[in-house]
Protein backbone atom coordinates (compact mmCIF):
# COMPACT_ATOMS: atom_id res chain seq x y z
CA UNK A 1 0.00 0.00 0.00
CA UNK A 2 1.54 3.64 -1.11
CA UNK A 3 1.41 5.84 1.97
CA UNK A 4 -0.36 8.75 1.25
CA UNK A 5 0.25 12.48 0.42
CA UNK A 6 -1.16 13.34 4.09
CA UNK A 7 -0.97 12.02 7.71
CA UNK A 8 -2.17 8.46 7.73
CA UNK A 9 -3.69 6.47 10.47
CA UNK A 10 -0.04 5.53 12.08
CA UNK A 11 1.35 9.21 11.71
CA UNK A 12 -1.98 10.16 14.11
CA UNK A 13 -1.21 7.11 16.40
CA UNK A 14 2.23 8.23 16.51
CA UNK A 15 1.71 12.10 17.55
CA UNK A 16 -0.79 10.78 20.16
CA UNK A 17 1.62 8.77 21.73
CA UNK A 18 4.99 11.28 21.36
CA UNK A 19 2.06 13.81 23.26
CA UNK A 20 0.93 11.36 25.83
CA UNK A 21 4.59 10.61 26.21
CA UNK A 22 5.58 14.41 26.60
CA UNK A 23 2.74 15.20 29.27
CA UNK A 24 3.60 12.29 31.24
CA UNK A 25 7.07 13.11 31.40
CA UNK A 26 5.99 16.42 31.57
CA UNK A 27 3.58 15.91 35.12
CA UNK A 28 6.87 13.82 36.20
CA UNK A 29 8.84 16.16 36.35
CA UNK A 30 5.98 18.79 38.38
CA UNK A 31 5.81 15.57 40.71
CA UNK A 32 9.54 15.71 41.40
CA UNK A 33 9.74 19.45 42.25
CA UNK A 34 6.87 19.25 44.38
CA UNK A 35 8.55 16.65 46.03
CA UNK A 36 11.59 18.64 46.67
CA UNK A 37 10.93 21.72 46.75
CA UNK A 38 7.54 22.60 47.36
CA UNK A 39 6.59 20.00 49.53
CA UNK A 40 8.66 21.23 52.71
CA UNK A 41 6.25 24.84 52.55
CA UNK A 42 3.29 22.36 52.32
CA UNK A 43 4.76 20.32 55.29
CA UNK A 44 5.15 23.99 57.04
CA UNK A 45 1.76 25.58 56.32
CA UNK A 46 0.07 22.25 57.21
CA UNK A 47 1.38 21.87 60.44
CA UNK A 48 0.87 26.03 61.40
CA UNK A 49 -2.96 25.73 60.05
CA UNK A 50 -3.53 22.41 62.13
CA UNK A 51 -1.47 23.91 65.30
CA UNK A 52 -3.65 26.75 65.60
CA UNK A 53 -6.81 24.70 64.60
CA UNK A 54 -6.09 22.44 67.59
CA UNK A 55 -5.30 24.92 69.80
CA UNK A 56 -8.40 27.19 69.60
CA UNK A 57 -11.00 24.23 69.21
CA UNK A 58 -9.41 22.99 72.64
CA UNK A 59 -9.94 26.03 74.47
CA UNK A 60 -13.68 26.49 73.17
CA UNK A 61 -14.52 23.09 73.96
CA UNK A 62 -13.23 23.64 77.45
CA UNK A 63 -15.81 26.61 77.80
CA UNK A 64 -18.87 25.40 75.86
CA UNK A 65 -20.57 22.07 74.96
CA UNK A 66 -20.09 20.20 71.05
CA UNK A 67 -23.25 20.94 70.06
CA UNK A 68 -22.68 25.10 70.37
CA UNK A 69 -19.80 24.82 68.41
CA UNK A 70 -20.06 27.56 65.08
CA UNK A 71 -21.11 25.61 61.90
CA UNK A 72 -17.27 24.36 59.82
CA UNK A 73 -16.22 23.25 62.84
CA UNK A 74 -16.33 19.33 62.73
CA UNK A 75 -15.97 17.67 65.97
CA UNK A 76 -17.45 13.96 66.53
CA UNK A 77 -16.50 11.76 69.86
CA UNK A 78 -15.77 8.90 67.27
CA UNK A 79 -14.42 8.59 64.26
CA UNK A 80 -16.48 6.91 61.25
CA UNK A 81 -15.06 4.22 60.45
CA UNK A 82 -14.11 1.69 62.50
CA UNK A 83 -10.94 2.34 64.31
CA UNK A 84 -8.92 -1.45 63.90
CA UNK A 85 -9.26 -0.21 59.99
CA UNK A 86 -7.37 3.12 60.10
CA UNK A 87 -6.12 4.69 56.99
CA UNK A 88 -2.56 3.83 56.23
CA UNK A 89 -0.36 6.89 57.26
CA UNK A 90 1.41 8.44 54.58
CA UNK A 91 4.84 9.73 54.17
CA UNK A 92 4.00 13.47 54.11
CA UNK A 93 0.99 12.63 56.72
CA UNK A 94 4.05 11.90 59.29
CA UNK A 95 5.65 14.43 58.04
CA UNK A 96 3.06 17.14 59.55
CA UNK A 97 2.76 14.84 63.18
CA UNK A 98 6.41 15.20 63.27
CA UNK A 99 6.14 18.86 62.29
CA UNK A 100 3.66 19.46 64.90
CA UNK A 101 5.51 17.94 67.48
CA UNK A 102 9.06 19.36 67.02
CA UNK A 103 7.89 23.30 65.66
CA UNK A 104 4.23 23.76 68.02
CA UNK A 105 4.82 20.99 70.81
CA UNK A 106 1.13 19.29 70.19
CA UNK A 107 1.78 15.87 70.33
CA UNK A 108 -1.23 14.73 69.07
CA UNK A 109 -3.00 11.49 66.95
CA UNK A 110 -3.80 12.04 63.09
CA UNK A 111 -5.72 10.34 60.88
CA UNK A 112 -6.32 10.71 57.60
CA UNK A 113 -9.80 10.99 56.08
CA UNK A 114 -11.07 8.62 53.43
CA UNK A 115 -12.56 10.43 50.80
CA UNK A 116 -14.55 11.74 49.81
CA UNK A 117 -16.48 10.75 53.38
CA UNK A 118 -16.27 14.11 54.34
CA UNK A 119 -14.31 15.99 51.92
CA UNK A 120 -13.68 15.94 48.05
CA UNK A 121 -10.18 16.14 48.59
CA UNK A 122 -9.51 14.33 51.92
CA UNK A 123 -8.26 15.39 55.25
CA UNK A 124 -7.48 14.34 58.64
CA UNK A 125 -8.89 13.64 61.86
CA UNK A 126 -6.82 14.82 64.86
CA UNK A 127 -7.24 14.00 68.31
CA UNK A 128 -7.78 16.48 71.02
CA UNK A 129 -6.40 16.46 74.58
CA UNK A 130 -8.72 18.01 76.55
CA UNK A 131 -7.82 19.02 80.11
CA UNK A 132 -10.43 17.68 82.72
CA UNK A 133 -12.43 15.63 80.46
CA UNK A 134 -12.16 11.77 80.34
CA UNK A 135 -14.01 11.98 77.20
CA UNK A 136 -12.49 11.65 73.23
CA UNK A 137 -12.86 13.88 70.47
CA UNK A 138 -11.64 13.94 67.03
CA UNK A 139 -11.59 17.59 65.01
CA UNK A 140 -11.79 16.91 61.13
CA UNK A 141 -9.62 19.25 59.37
CA UNK A 142 -9.77 19.15 55.42
CA UNK A 143 -6.71 19.12 53.42
CA UNK A 144 -6.51 22.04 51.67
CA UNK A 145 -3.57 24.58 51.27
CA UNK A 146 -3.58 27.83 52.39
CA UNK A 147 -4.26 31.19 50.66
CA UNK A 148 -0.94 31.95 50.21
CA UNK A 149 0.02 28.97 48.19
CA UNK A 150 -3.73 27.70 46.76
CA UNK A 151 -3.06 29.86 43.27
CA UNK A 152 -0.08 27.48 41.89
CA UNK A 153 -1.45 24.44 41.54
CA UNK A 154 -3.89 24.66 39.00
CA UNK A 155 -1.69 27.00 37.01
CA UNK A 156 1.00 24.55 37.65
CA UNK A 157 -1.12 21.89 36.08
CA UNK A 158 -2.24 23.81 33.47
CA UNK A 159 1.84 24.83 32.49
CA UNK A 160 2.73 21.18 32.81
CA UNK A 161 0.25 20.49 30.77
CA UNK A 162 0.76 22.37 27.82
CA UNK A 163 4.75 21.98 28.20
CA UNK A 164 3.87 18.10 27.40
CA UNK A 165 1.76 18.73 24.46
CA UNK A 166 4.57 20.94 23.11
CA UNK A 167 7.32 18.51 24.29
CA UNK A 168 5.44 15.68 22.49
CA UNK A 169 5.00 17.45 19.09
CA UNK A 170 8.43 18.33 19.22
CA UNK A 171 9.44 14.96 20.14
CA UNK A 172 6.95 13.92 17.18
CA UNK A 173 8.71 16.48 14.50
CA UNK A 174 12.30 15.10 15.66
CA UNK A 175 12.24 11.67 15.41
CA UNK A 176 9.55 11.45 12.41
CA UNK A 177 10.35 14.67 10.53
CA UNK A 178 13.51 15.90 10.78
CA UNK A 179 15.29 13.12 11.13
CA UNK A 180 14.18 11.19 8.59
CA UNK A 181 14.52 14.22 6.14
CA UNK A 182 17.72 15.09 7.36
CA UNK A 183 18.68 11.33 6.78
CA UNK A 184 17.38 11.59 2.93
CA UNK A 185 19.09 14.97 2.22
CA UNK A 186 22.19 13.07 3.01
CA UNK A 187 21.68 9.98 0.85
CA UNK A 188 20.56 12.28 -1.86
CA UNK A 189 23.51 12.03 -4.82
CA UNK A 190 25.09 15.14 -5.59
CA UNK A 191 27.51 14.14 -8.43
CA UNK A 192 28.41 10.36 -8.08
CA UNK A 193 27.78 8.09 -11.09
CA UNK A 194 25.49 5.17 -11.37
CA UNK A 195 23.85 3.20 -10.34
CA UNK A 196 22.49 5.79 -7.38
CA UNK A 197 21.90 4.74 -4.01
CA UNK A 198 18.10 4.74 -2.82
CA UNK A 199 16.50 6.79 -0.22
CA UNK A 200 15.41 5.36 3.17
CA UNK A 201 11.27 5.40 3.29
CA UNK A 202 10.76 6.45 6.84
CA UNK A 203 9.14 9.10 8.00
CA UNK A 204 5.59 10.47 8.15
CA UNK A 205 3.24 9.32 5.10
CA UNK A 206 4.24 12.20 3.13
CA UNK A 207 7.91 11.81 3.33
CA UNK A 208 7.49 8.49 3.19
CA UNK A 209 5.50 9.25 -0.10
CA UNK A 210 8.20 11.74 -1.80
CA UNK A 211 11.32 9.32 -1.03
CA UNK A 212 8.81 6.83 -2.91
CA UNK A 213 9.06 8.80 -5.99
CA UNK A 214 12.13 9.95 -6.21
CA UNK A 215 13.86 6.17 -5.25
CA UNK A 216 11.42 5.63 -8.42
CA UNK A 217 12.76 8.41 -10.21
CA UNK A 218 16.54 6.59 -9.16
CA UNK A 219 15.50 3.45 -10.26
CA UNK A 220 15.05 4.99 -13.67
CA UNK A 221 17.91 6.97 -14.09
CA UNK A 222 20.00 3.48 -12.85
CA UNK A 223 18.01 1.78 -15.65
CA UNK A 224 18.85 4.31 -18.02
CA UNK A 225 22.38 4.62 -17.36
CA UNK A 226 22.42 1.06 -17.67
CA UNK A 227 21.02 0.66 -21.05
CA UNK A 228 23.17 3.35 -22.21
CA UNK A 229 26.68 1.90 -21.23
CA UNK A 230 24.71 -1.04 -22.82
CA UNK A 231 24.11 0.74 -26.00
CA UNK A 232 27.87 2.76 -26.05
CA UNK A 233 29.57 -0.71 -25.72
CA UNK A 234 27.83 -2.34 -28.12
CA UNK A 235 28.12 0.46 -30.88
CA UNK A 236 31.81 0.66 -30.24
CA UNK A 237 31.91 -3.17 -30.61
CA UNK A 238 29.65 -2.65 -34.09
CA UNK A 239 31.69 0.15 -35.43
CA UNK A 240 35.36 -2.02 -34.49
CA UNK A 241 34.11 -4.77 -37.11
CA UNK A 242 33.37 -2.83 -40.41
CA UNK A 243 36.49 -0.03 -39.84
CA UNK A 244 38.78 -3.16 -39.10
CA UNK A 245 37.78 -4.51 -42.39
CA UNK A 246 37.83 -1.33 -44.16
CA UNK A 247 41.31 -0.24 -42.85
CA UNK A 248 42.29 -3.61 -44.43
CA UNK A 249 40.74 -3.50 -47.66
CA UNK A 250 42.06 0.50 -48.14
CA UNK A 251 45.58 -0.77 -47.16
CA UNK A 252 45.34 -3.62 -49.84
CA UNK A 253 43.93 -0.91 -52.24
CA UNK A 254 46.98 1.53 -51.62
CA UNK A 255 49.28 -0.82 -52.21
CA UNK A 256 47.86 -1.53 -56.21
CA UNK A 257 47.45 2.53 -56.95
CA UNK A 258 49.67 4.97 -57.92
CA UNK A 259 49.47 8.87 -58.31
CA UNK A 260 46.43 10.87 -57.35
CA UNK A 261 44.37 7.47 -56.67
CA UNK A 262 46.78 6.61 -53.93
CA UNK A 263 46.81 9.74 -52.18
CA UNK A 264 43.02 9.53 -52.28
CA UNK A 265 43.37 6.13 -50.69
CA UNK A 266 46.06 7.15 -47.98
CA UNK A 267 43.15 10.25 -47.07
CA UNK A 268 40.71 7.43 -46.68
CA UNK A 269 42.98 5.30 -44.64
CA UNK A 270 43.39 8.91 -41.98
CA UNK A 271 39.44 9.04 -41.78
CA UNK A 272 39.88 5.70 -40.36
CA UNK A 273 42.01 6.11 -38.07
CA UNK A 274 39.96 8.83 -36.31
CA UNK A 275 37.22 6.71 -36.69
CA UNK A 276 38.75 4.07 -34.77
CA UNK A 277 40.23 6.68 -32.59
CA UNK A 278 36.74 7.80 -31.96
CA UNK A 279 35.23 4.49 -31.63
CA UNK A 280 38.00 3.75 -29.40
CA UNK A 281 37.32 6.90 -26.95
CA UNK A 282 33.42 5.85 -27.18
CA UNK A 283 34.36 2.31 -25.88
CA UNK A 284 36.38 3.49 -22.80
CA UNK A 285 33.80 5.92 -21.99
CA UNK A 286 31.68 3.02 -21.84
CA UNK A 287 33.81 1.39 -19.91
CA UNK A 288 34.48 4.72 -17.14
CA UNK A 289 30.71 4.13 -16.80
CA UNK A 290 30.92 0.62 -15.63
CA UNK A 291 30.70 0.32 -11.99
CA UNK A 292 33.18 -1.79 -10.03
CA UNK A 293 30.52 -3.28 -8.63
CA UNK A 294 27.77 -5.15 -10.41
CA UNK A 295 25.09 -5.25 -7.42
CA UNK A 296 22.61 -2.20 -8.00
CA UNK A 297 20.30 -1.31 -5.26
CA UNK A 298 16.68 -1.83 -6.00
CA UNK A 299 13.22 -2.02 -4.29
CA UNK A 300 12.09 -5.61 -4.41
CA UNK A 301 8.75 -5.29 -4.92
CA UNK A 302 8.66 -2.72 -7.75
CA UNK A 303 11.07 -4.79 -9.53
CA UNK A 304 9.13 -8.08 -9.22
CA UNK A 305 5.77 -6.21 -10.26
CA UNK A 306 6.99 -4.86 -13.83
CA UNK A 307 8.70 -7.85 -13.96
CA UNK A 308 5.15 -9.68 -13.96
CA UNK A 309 4.08 -6.54 -15.54
CA UNK A 310 6.10 -7.78 -18.76
CA UNK A 311 4.50 -11.15 -18.86
CA UNK A 312 1.51 -11.48 -21.81
CA UNK A 313 -0.39 -13.44 -19.40
CA UNK A 314 0.60 -11.77 -16.48
CA UNK A 315 -3.01 -12.15 -15.16
CA UNK A 316 -1.82 -15.95 -14.06
CA UNK A 317 0.75 -14.50 -11.96
CA UNK A 318 0.41 -13.51 -8.54
CA UNK A 319 2.60 -11.33 -6.33
CA UNK A 320 3.26 -11.33 -2.98
CA UNK A 321 6.57 -9.38 -1.84
CA UNK A 322 7.47 -7.37 1.15
CA UNK A 323 9.32 -4.02 0.54
CA UNK A 324 12.33 -4.56 0.45
CA UNK A 325 15.70 -2.31 -0.16
CA UNK A 326 18.30 -4.84 -1.71
CA UNK A 327 21.97 -4.85 -3.43
CA UNK A 328 22.51 -7.53 -6.10
CA UNK A 329 23.15 -8.36 -9.83
CA UNK A 330 19.90 -6.83 -11.29
CA UNK A 331 20.42 -8.48 -14.87
CA UNK A 332 21.04 -11.93 -12.73
CA UNK A 333 18.24 -11.77 -11.13
CA UNK A 334 16.18 -10.75 -13.47
CA UNK A 335 17.06 -13.75 -15.98
CA UNK A 336 17.16 -15.96 -12.89
CA UNK A 337 13.81 -14.83 -12.22
CA UNK A 338 12.66 -15.47 -15.66
CA UNK A 339 13.93 -18.96 -15.82
CA UNK A 340 11.77 -20.14 -12.79
CA UNK A 341 8.45 -17.88 -14.17
CA UNK A 342 8.63 -19.51 -17.42
CA UNK A 343 9.36 -22.73 -15.86
CA UNK A 344 6.44 -22.64 -13.61
CA UNK A 345 3.99 -21.45 -16.90
CA UNK A 346 5.22 -23.93 -19.39
CA UNK A 347 5.52 -27.07 -17.17
CA UNK A 348 3.01 -26.19 -14.21
CA UNK A 349 -0.56 -24.35 -14.01
CA UNK A 350 -1.29 -21.20 -12.98
CA UNK A 351 -1.65 -19.39 -10.69
CA UNK A 352 2.06 -18.56 -10.74
CA UNK A 353 2.71 -16.85 -7.52
CA UNK A 354 5.96 -15.01 -7.02
CA UNK A 355 6.76 -14.45 -3.29
CA UNK A 356 9.76 -13.54 -0.87
CA UNK A 357 10.78 -12.66 2.53
CA UNK A 358 13.85 -11.27 4.34
CA UNK A 359 14.94 -13.62 7.58
CA UNK A 360 17.64 -12.05 9.23
CA UNK A 361 20.46 -11.67 6.79
CA UNK A 362 18.78 -13.60 4.53
CA UNK A 363 16.59 -13.41 1.42
CA UNK A 364 14.50 -16.12 -0.06
CA UNK A 365 12.83 -15.92 -3.20
CA UNK A 366 10.46 -18.63 -4.31
CA UNK A 367 8.22 -19.10 -7.57
CA UNK A 368 4.80 -21.83 -6.55
CA UNK A 369 2.76 -23.51 -9.60
CA UNK A 370 -0.24 -25.37 -9.17
CA UNK A 371 -0.03 -28.96 -10.53
CA UNK A 372 2.22 -31.07 -13.25
CA UNK A 373 6.28 -29.80 -12.54
CA UNK A 374 9.22 -32.29 -12.98
CA UNK A 375 9.53 -35.48 -12.21
CA UNK A 376 10.87 -37.00 -8.99
CA UNK A 377 14.31 -37.94 -10.41
CA UNK A 378 14.94 -34.48 -11.42
CA UNK A 379 13.92 -33.30 -8.07
CA UNK A 380 16.55 -35.56 -6.86
CA UNK A 381 19.01 -34.58 -9.12
CA UNK A 382 19.17 -30.97 -9.89
CA UNK A 383 21.05 -28.67 -9.94
CA UNK A 384 23.87 -30.48 -12.22
CA UNK A 385 25.38 -30.33 -15.17
CA UNK A 386 23.17 -30.72 -18.53
CA UNK A 387 23.41 -33.24 -21.36
CA UNK A 388 23.60 -31.94 -24.73
CA UNK A 389 20.22 -33.68 -25.31
CA UNK A 390 18.75 -32.43 -22.64
CA UNK A 391 19.52 -29.06 -23.05
CA UNK A 392 17.68 -29.53 -26.87
CA UNK A 393 14.41 -31.59 -24.92
CA UNK A 394 14.08 -29.38 -21.44
CA UNK A 395 15.58 -25.88 -22.16
CA UNK A 396 14.22 -24.27 -18.93
CA UNK A 397 14.11 -27.32 -17.24
CA UNK A 398 17.57 -28.29 -17.71
CA UNK A 399 19.81 -25.38 -18.46
CA UNK A 400 18.01 -22.60 -17.10
CA UNK A 401 17.59 -23.93 -13.75
CA UNK A 402 21.69 -24.34 -13.66
CA UNK A 403 21.99 -20.98 -14.46
CA UNK A 404 19.81 -20.07 -11.52
CA UNK A 405 21.71 -22.14 -9.21
CA UNK A 406 24.18 -20.64 -10.31
CA UNK A 407 23.48 -17.35 -9.94
CA UNK A 408 22.31 -18.44 -6.18
CA UNK A 409 25.91 -19.57 -5.67
CA UNK A 410 27.25 -16.11 -7.08
CA UNK A 411 24.90 -14.56 -4.39
CA UNK A 412 26.29 -16.90 -1.67
CA UNK A 413 23.12 -19.48 -1.35
CA UNK A 414 21.21 -22.49 -3.70
CA UNK A 415 18.22 -22.88 -5.23
CA UNK A 416 15.97 -25.73 -4.16
CA UNK A 417 13.28 -27.38 -5.50
CA UNK A 418 10.45 -28.90 -3.40
CA UNK A 419 6.92 -30.72 -4.35
CA UNK A 420 3.56 -29.01 -2.74
CA UNK A 421 1.12 -30.81 -1.06
CA UNK A 422 -1.33 -29.63 -3.77
CA UNK A 423 0.87 -31.26 -6.34
CA UNK A 424 2.81 -28.43 -7.68
CA UNK A 425 6.48 -27.30 -7.31
CA UNK A 426 8.40 -24.59 -5.44
CA UNK A 427 11.34 -23.32 -7.07
CA UNK A 428 13.27 -21.33 -3.67
CA UNK A 429 16.40 -19.42 -4.30
CA UNK A 430 18.35 -18.89 -0.94
CA UNK A 431 20.29 -15.75 -1.09
CA UNK A 432 23.26 -14.55 1.57
CA UNK A 433 25.10 -11.90 2.47
CA UNK A 434 28.90 -12.12 0.57
CA UNK A 435 32.05 -10.55 1.75
CA UNK A 436 31.75 -8.26 -1.43
CA UNK A 437 27.80 -7.94 -1.05
CA UNK A 438 25.94 -6.73 2.19
CA UNK A 439 22.74 -8.07 0.58
CA UNK A 440 20.45 -5.73 2.36
CA UNK A 441 20.93 -2.09 2.05
CA UNK A 442 21.15 -0.06 5.25
CA UNK A 443 19.06 2.63 5.24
Amino acid sequence: MLPQSRLDRWDWIRLLVSVLAGTALSFLLLLLLLNTLLEPQLVAESVLRISRDVQLVEEVLTRMPVDQLPDGVLVRERLPYPESEPQKTAEFDLQVVKGLELRQGLAREIRRDRAPLEDPLGGYWIRLQLQNSAKTYWLYRPERLSSLSVWYLPFARTVALLIGVILGIIGFLRMYVESPFVRVMKAIPDTEMAPLSLLPEQGIAPLRLLTLRVNRLLERLNAVASDRRLLLRGLAHDFGGPQARLMLQAEALRTQLEGAPREIADSILEELRQLAAITAQLGLLADQEIPTEIHEPIILDDFCRRLISSYPNSHDLNLDVPRLFILIDLAGLERSLCNLIDNALEYGRPPVVLCAVRQQSMLRIWVDDHGGGFRSSTLMTMPLQPRADDRQRNRHQGLGLVLVDRFCRRQGGRLVLNRLESGGLRAEMLLMPTPGNPLFQAL
